[in-house]
């Protein structure tokens, strides 16, 4: 076996710059992988202003770097036209749109030119767009449960005819997150629960928790918070974060501005739409930053930081981002399932409204307290949520299911379809 280890890292979205827990996921890995010694070879589906951007920081870790044009993306009115089309077809709409027979011939002429040892595909996705038959291991990299994110969105849709069409795509999302897992070697998944869902979905596939990490040195404690400031942190172009500030801004936030007339409630990340802001245009007390160049600054700036998810899977990025700068957090259950955090010890936990609101009060009087918590989720991202942990654990997945021999570490730097019919 040769020194290094090739790998075919198939992304489904330019991991550089790490811009949405995605990214930053594929990005830590792609950073391990090239600790570790292995040799990467990164085909990407990239938007049209990425495709001549700089890549020389995703160049330092990776032997090549290919990109490809990403699917194009319809305009709303088009895109509900293309929902409806695609009602009566098997795959769910998101396949249909994420398919790139560019991206497939790029990924085929690697292979052949190249032994590689394995592909890392990111994303059930992005398995269409892989060779029927790469003639190597594929593993899946798992940052979610898809068809759960469906499942919850359809739990919570009071409109029928949208009700309707979410438990008619959670379905097919289901069976098309069952048959992708199904062809692979193993898949690697960001949580222990979300280990368990998949494994019952697919009991005779290895799966292996590769936890969502930080770099807290990255990510460290800074500045000085100003008073009285809560902030959500997440790009407003994904469902599940606008609900959750609709949620805020609508039930909760009203609540804590009785107990903290002052209280700001500040939404920072990309995206947010006109028709979005105007629908908060009335509520005092909250403000939209919009893309940010460096989240850091925010994060800094507030007194404490807010996850109110509803919906959604995987681990959230927002909490290890803030716990690594030493941010007391307020969370959802949900919002902070997967993670190995202790309520009232390391984050705070509250579900309805009135408790959400009276939690954040309190934190929000009482600083030591606030403190203590922000140290404790520091320890903790130390511990079990940085990158040394994640190297630990594709080393570990790696060396079990593609070779008995691990290769050299090094430092860090910093249409005809598989999946057409899902079965």
């Amino acid at each position: 076996m040769a020194s290094r280890s090739r790998v075919l890292f198939a992304a489904l979205t330019l991991p550089f710059p790490p811009t949405n827990g995605h990214r930053l996921r594929t990005w830590s890995l792609l950073r391990a992988l090239a600790a570790d010694g292995y040799s990467v070879t990164l085909v990407s589906l990239a938007e049209p202003d990425e495709l001549n951007g700089d890549i020389r920081q995703l160049s330092e870790v990776c032997t090549a770097v290919e990109l490809v044009r990403a699917p194009r993306r319809s305009s709303s009115p088009k895109e509900l036209l293309a929902r409806l089309r695609a009602i009566p077809s098997p795959a769910p709409y998101a396949a249909s749109r994420l398919y790139s027979q560019t991206f497939r011939t790029a990924a085929e002429r690697h292979l052949a030119q190249e032994p590689f040892d394995f592909v890392l595909c990111d994303g059930i996705y992005n398995v269409q767009n892989l060779p029927q038959d790469p003639r190597v291991p594929v593993l899946l990299n798992k940052d979610d449960v898809a068809h759960v994110i469906m499942d919850r969105y359809f739990q919570l849709q009071r409109n029928p005819a949208k009700k309707l069409y979410a438990r008619l795509e959670a379905w097919k999302v289901r069976r098309w997150e069952r048959t992708a897992c199904s062809r692979m070697k193993a898949v690697l998944t960001c949580s222990h629960v979300d280990r368990s869902i998949l494994q019952r979905l697919c009991p005779r596939v290895p799966m292996h928790v590769i936890p969502n990490v930080v770099d807290t040195e990255h990510y460290a404690p800074m500045g000085t918070p100003e008073p009285r400031t809560v902030l959500f942190q997440g790009g407003m172009d994904w469902h599940p974060n606008r609900d959750a500030v609709e949620f805020f801004a609508t039930v909760i936030l009203p609540k804590l501005r009785e107990l903290v007339p002052r209280a700001t409630f500040r939404i920072a990340g990309r995206s947010p739409s006109a028709v979005f802001r105007r629908k908060f245009g009335e509520n005092s007390g909250l403000e939209f930053t919009g893309a940010v160049p460096d989240m850091r600054t925010e994060i800094a700036k507030a007194t404490l930081c807010v996850v109110p998810l509803r919906i959604g899977s995987g681990t959230r990025l927002k909490i290890l981002e803030a716990g690594a700068m030493g941010k007391a957090v307020v969370s959802t259950r949900l919002g902070a399932e997967g993670l190995e955090f202790t309520d009232g010890q390391d984050i705070v936990l509250a579900d309805e409204p009135r408790d959400f609101a009276e939690a954040i009060a309190a934190l929000l009087a009482d600083a030591s307290r606030r403190e203590q918590i922000g140290a404790a989720a520091r320890c903790r991202v130390e511990s079990a949520y940085s990158l040394p942990v994640l190297c630990g654990a594709v080393r570990a997945a790696l060396c079990q299911l593609c070779d008995p021999v691990p290769p050299r570490p090094r430092s860090y730097t910093t249409p005809s379809r598989p999946l057409d019919v899902p079965s």
